[in-house]
């Protein structure tokens, strides 16, 4: 059974519902806007400027592993005397060499080379998770417009509503058929229908202005036909669960911290280890001029080449090292605790998307069932006062309870939308095919 959407009884009402959209609403549909947020959303471009900046790790880390070649020079002068001018010295001294360094046993920087290439991992999960949270946060934008759009349509149909049982109950009064009283209590529900439709328009409009706000553009209405839904496959809530722990983008994330944490005990602990650096060297000296008791001394000049190995071994360093150990297996304590932590809220946020996806389907149906059911009911009423067995207020109460249960109705239909995206969150599934079925069930 389904219900085809909004039916107005008449084609001039279909118009004023239209004109009182905002007439930017009518643009783009859910994954369009999706791809122009991926340009113009600035979170999302925050991250990705981040996992540029963190690509540079890999190099500048490798860099600790490669040769060091600098050139080094230094000159100075001298010019001293005495006050009897019996002593005195003048000369120039300079010098130039071009210093080679590799590093042949430094373990902490191959550790921290292998940690950049995490750090990167870790970046690219970053982005993605950026990615998905800009994706749940135009989807969420996206079904606010479309919700109030539809509520604003219901408020303005009950407007026009009310407004014919108004010149019909003025018609009955003045045929002596009706009462002053039941005259006033249309006018009061006409004016508490009127105040809803300005909340309802004003709500439209926030909306609207948020959906701009992530994506530069607008929405295009909902088409009027009722998505399909279908209980999430596999049936068991549990694989969800179970997938989440595994799958979700910030267990992901906690993973990678772990995993960094690990090595960061391993990389203190090569503070206790011997470095050895391959050094090579080739320079030019010279001492030219100078005197000494008026004696001129000669000019020397020479250059040399030194090709050696450092070594160096540590001895104590004031319990530094060992501090430091103990920080790091204090910090993968936290990172697994993290993890677990991360482990846990994804399990616990697969379950709670499967609830309300499956529990929404239901109280979906219920409430497609009860709106005909109020439409029924509402026909019987309208007969029933047209044939004098019922009074106008019956009438009025039976098409307010038709009203409330489409909001009612629209409302389920985009939580159980919104349900199904942070269902497929949860488990780190969200992607571009997956937000093109949604939007492609709704128009």
């Amino acid at each position: 059974m389904r219900i085809s959407g909004l039916k107005f009884q008449h084609p001039s009402l279909f118009w004023l519902a239209l004109f009182c959209l905002p007439a930017q609403v009518w643009a783009d549909d859910l994954y369009q806007l999706y791809q122009k947020a991926l340009t113009h959303d600035m979170k999302f471009a925050a991250a990705q400027a981040q996992q540029l900046a963190t690509a540079e790790k890999e190099p500048q880390s490798r860099a600790n592993l490669l040769p060091d070649l600098s050139v080094t020079g230094g000159a100075a002068w001298v010019d001293a005397d005495e006050s009897n001018d019996i002593r005195r010295n003048r000369n120039n001294t300079n010098a130039y060499a071009v210093v080679l360094t590799q590093p042949l046993l430094r373990w902490q920087n191959v550790i921290a080379h292998d940690q950049s290439k995490l750090l990167i991992s870790a970046s690219e999960v970053q982005t993605e998770q950026a990615r998905q949270d800009l994706m749940l946060r135009v989807a969420r934008a996206y079904f606010d417009v479309l919700l109030n759009q539809e509520l604003l349509n219901t408020r303005t149909q009950q407007l026009q509503t009310l407004r014919e049982n108004q010149d019909r109950s003025r018609r009955l009064l003045a045929d002596g058929a009706t009462t002053t009283n039941a005259l006033e209590q249309i006018q009061a529900k006409y004016d508490q229908a009127f105040a809803e439709q300005i909340a309802a328009r004003g709500a439209l409009d926030i909306a609207t202005e948020t959906l701009t706000q992530l994506t530069a553009a607008q929405a295009r209405p909902w088409s009027g036909k009722e998505p399909p839904f279908s209980a999430p496959v596999p049936a068991a809530i549990g694989d969800w669960a179970t997938t989440a722990q595994q799958g979700n983008l910030a267990v992901q994330q906690a993973q990678i911290a772990q995993r960094l944490a690990e090595m960061d005990i391993d990389k203190e602990q090569a503070g206790h280890l011997p470095t050895l650096d391959l050094i090579a060297a080739h320079g030019r000296f010279a001492s030219v001029g100078g005197d000494v008791y008026d004696v001129t001394l000669p000019e020397n000049r020479y250059t040399q080449t030194v090709v050696g190995v450092k070594l160096s071994v540590p001895l104590y360093g004031g319990g530094r090292t060992s501090s430091r150990v103990r920080e790091a297996h204090a910090l993968q304590t936290k990172a697994l605790d993290e993890l677990e932590d991360a482990r846990r809220s994804a399990g616990l946020m697969a379950r709670q998307a499967y609830l309300q996806v499956t529990s929404g389907i239901s109280q979906f149906e219920a409430l497609k069932q009860a709106l005909k059911s109020s439409q029924v009911n509402l026909t019987s009423v309208t007969h029933g006062f047209e044939a004098g067995s019922r009074i106008n207020t019956d009438v009025l109460d039976a098409q307010q309870k038709v009203a409330d249960t489409r909001q009612r109705l629209a409302q389920q239909r985009y939580a159980i939308l919104l349900a199904q995206l942070n269902l497929l969150a949860s488990t780190g599934n969200l992607n571009d095919l997956r937000l093109q079925e949604v939007s492609r069930l709704l128009n």
